[in-house]
């Protein structure tokens, strides 16, 4: 298993596509909160990331996510870029950080961010 990043952009659509699909790219395993060592931080917007067998794995996901958020909205999202790249000798800056929360702390860095992302009203999207 490896960490892998997506960055993407959109079509804009009306109603914004991007909340549903952040909230259907969770369930799938892809978060916006990044583990930093030290603290927790919020990745730029339309980036996530998460932990996969591959990169074939890190796309399906990113698709089921699409599709279900599609399937909420009751219409298509038309997806202009993506990149999808296995993480390795990362950097992260970002203005939104903080340490970790005790209640939210679990076994894997990503089900710690995950857990942060969903119940960590810093992180609220």
């Amino acid at each position: 298993m490896a960490d892998y990043l997506v960055t993407y952009d959109f079509k804009v659509g009306a109603p914004s596509q991007y909340r549903e699909f952040v909230e259907c790219a969770e369930i799938e395993g892809l978060v916006y909160v990044y583990d930093r060592g030290d603290d927790l931080a919020r990745l730029t917007n339309t980036t996530i990331w998460g932990v996969f067998p591959d990169k074939k794995a890190a796309k399906a996901a990113f698709e089921r996510a699409q599709t279900s958020a599609e399937k909420n909205l009751g219409r298509k999202i038309v997806l202009e870029k993506r990149v999808i790249t296995q993480m390795a000798d990362v950097f992260v800056r970002s203005d939104i950080k903080k340490p970790r929360d005790a209640r939210w702390t679990k076994s894997t860095k990503i089900e710690t961010c995950r857990a942060h992302q969903k119940n960590d009203p810093f992180f609220a999207y």
